[in-house]
């Protein structure tokens, strides 16, 4: 499972629901992060069953929900897949910024 940043003193929280620090309720991002682990297992289900169309709609949801490098991968294998070169180049050019930004920031 993700931190789950606190969106009122920034602090890093691995469990729930409250806030670490400033026991903010924090249980909607966290069921949000859970909703987006379930999608994201589900494109790899429907991955797996040649249900393309469906895991790359599930992809897509995933990575709305949050972006980072697994649903830009899995978003672009799904693309692939489907013989989409052009939306797989353009999450791989996403993904190469935003890999290239965090690394700027350490």
């Amino acid at each position: 499972m993700a931190l789950i940043r606190c969106p009122l003193c920034k602090a890093e929280n691995a469990d729930g629901p409250a806030c670490r620090r400033c026991k903010a309720d924090l249980s909607l991002l966290f069921d949000l992060e859970e909703q987006r682990t379930w999608t994201v297992a589900e494109a790899w289900r429907l991955l797996a069953a040649g249900q393309l169309p469906e895991a790359n709609w599930q992809a897509q949801v995933a990575d709305w929900m949050r972006r980072d490098g697994e649903s830009l991968r899995l978003f672009a294998l799904t693309r692939l897949l489907r013989s989409d070169f052009a939306g797989a180049w353009i999450c791989y050019q996403t993904l190469a910024s935003l890999t290239s930004a965090s690394g700027s920031n350490r």
